[in-house]
């Protein structure tokens, strides 16, 4: 049997993820609140979500890291005013992607970008992070630590 606390934690990161809309997080809580079993909750959401995973520390682009708090929200692109500046790659949009840290997620969200945004070599338009992950833009391919 599933503790409520594992369930409530599992609930609260797949609604950071965006995998669960307001309203079901709210019922899904209230369920296990109320005394319901765990699993009812929690029985559809990704096994892979039931393993914690190792945090996203910072993104690796060459010889250059830029670490990542453990909140936050950071915009990457081709503009000196981007917190994570990819001046040199004219294939990155001026305002690329968006990288926010949140309940223990990393998640990308692409800003509208012109080459778009790959993650493995799949196009995505929002993802979540994980360590060992390549991220490409345009021509940039930046490693998730």
């Amino acid at each position: 049997m599933q503790p409520p606390e594992r369930a409530l934690q599992l609930l609260r990161d797949a609604y950071g993820a965006g995998h669960l809309s307001t309203a079901t997080l709210e019922a899904r809580t209230e369920w296990v609140l109320g005394g319901g079993y765990a699993e009812d909750a929690t029985w559809d959401l990704p096994k892979r979500w039931w393993r914690p995973a190792a945090p996203v520390r910072s993104l690796v682009v060459g010889e250059t890291e830029w670490p990542l708090a453990d909140r936050g929200r950071w915009v990457v692109g081709r503009a000196s005013s981007c917190d994570f500046a990819l001046e040199a790659d004219d294939t990155v949009s001026r305002t690329h992607v968006e990288i926010a840290v949140r309940a223990g997620l990393c998640l990308i969200r692409d800003l509208d970008s012109c080459n778009g945004t790959w993650l493995n070599g799949r196009s995505v338009r929002r993802a979540r992070l994980r360590r060992g992950d390549v991220l490409r833009l345009g021509e940039t391919e930046l490693r998730v630590r």
